[in-house]
């Protein structure tokens, strides 16, 4: 199973949180090729995001649209780091954090735990590497179907695979997964030496993501651009946050090549399957018949 980790801002919810700090923090939290057949495997990806006072908050909705620049409402704040890695299950993966959660010098800190994956099946984009491109990370914020669940129209999710693969194609698109609700996920409260695990489901929404693209782009307003044309999924009313990501760590590309690696392989290879299907669907001629 997939799940992201993802660390919060500070208690004080100041807007100041260290890109290098965070992801130190992610990466210190997860293992580095582990052995045991129980323990979480090597992140897939890590991302640190600036200062949320360099993003933009894109809301569109039929005929029309809103964007706001940062710094956003403290109570409003989207996370400052997540990485994406493999367990073989939500209890391993708790019992884990829970375990290795050993307080950092900068005080109190929030996790959150979440299992990835877009509920009705969309492909997820296997990682990408970035080289030195500046690149973004769209992030979509949760809403009522989303904390349910809800499965879109199969002919939505169709156009999503397709959108992604032709920008995974082009080398735009580097990384992307939906997430499942808050009930399936957790918090790991790390304060005081321990660790302590608060279940889901979450109430409050503003402050939760439901997916996440990260792409290249030459700036923010393009990358703002970019964001216009994606086929949610969700919708028709819907709000993303785009984020510059700050640091990306590498790939856990070297990690020993076991049983749950290799599951994790096997998954990265399928979803590139699904994707190259999709592109392969989207480019193909349509039947005289079904031309508009």
């Amino acid at each position: 199973m997939q799940f992201m980790l993802i660390r919060t801002d500070n208690d004080t919810r100041t807007a100041a949180a260290d890109p290098q700090a965070v992801l130190d923090d992610l990466l210190r939290r997860l293992p580095g090729g582990q052995t045991n057949a129980d323990a979480p495997r090597a992140p897939a990806l890590a991302l640190a995001f600036a200062q949320d006072a360099d993003a933009r908050r894109l809301k569109l909705w039929p005929g029309g649209e809103a964007v706001t620049s940062g710094p956003f409402p403290a109570d409003e704040r989207l996370p400052a780091g997540f990485a994406v890695f493999e367990a073989p299950s939500r209890a391993a993966a708790l019992a884990w954090l829970q375990a290795n959660g050993v307080i950092p010098a900068g005080g109190d800190v929030t996790l959150e735990l979440r299992e990835t994956g877009c509920p009705g099946g969309c492909a997820g984009i296997p990682p990408g590497a970035a080289g030195d491109d500046t690149c973004y990370a769209i992030l979509l914020r949760s809403d009522a179907g989303t904390e349910r669940d809800a499965i879109p129209l199969q002919e939505k999710l169709d156009r999503l695979n397709a959108f992604n693969a032709i920008h995974a194609a082009a080398g735009t698109l580097l990384a992307g997964d939906g997430l499942k609700s808050t009930a399936r996920g957790a918090r790991v409260r790390v304060a005081k030496g321990g660790a302590s695990i608060i279940d889901g489901p979450f109430a409050e929404a503003k402050e939760l993501i439901a997916g996440f693209w990260m792409i290249r782009a030459p700036s923010i307003d393009a990358a703002l651009d970019w964001a216009r044309t994606l086929p949610y999924p969700t919708g028709p009313d819907v709000e993303v946050e785009i984020r510059p990501v700050a640091l990306i760590a590498p790939l856990g590309q070297h990690a020993p090549v076991d049983a749950a690696t290799a599951r994790l392989r096997e998954d990265a290879s399928v979803r590139a399957e699904q994707l190259d299907a999709a592109l392969r669907a989207e480019l193909a001629p349509q039947p005289a018949w079904d031309r508009p």
